[in-house]
């Protein structure tokens, strides 16, 4: 009984990593098109540009909050932010 239990929050554990990184990659994919737009000039990218990415490709309905929180931190991590 107790294996069950354990599969079951760790198959849980695995979905919301899963989730996570396909925001990250939404994130992602979101400031590499806002770059290639820019091109060369300043690169403006929103948590909007996140959301459409996520539902364009994953079917993913992301929170305003989690998208802007994700960008910021990955706009940081690519040296724009």
């Amino acid at each position: 009984m107790i294996r069950w239990r354990l599969r079951g929050r760790a198959a849980a554990r695995r979905a919301a990593e899963h989730e996570g990184r396909r925001v990250v990659v939404a994130a992602d994919w979101a400031i590499t098109l806002a770059v290639r737009r820019a091109d060369g000039g300043p690169v403006r990218v929103g948590p909007e540009d996140v959301r459409a990415w996520a539902a364009e490709h994953f079917l993913l309905d992301v929170p305003e909050d989690l998208a802007a929180d994700v960008l910021t931190a990955r706009l940081r991590v690519r040296g724009y932010g």
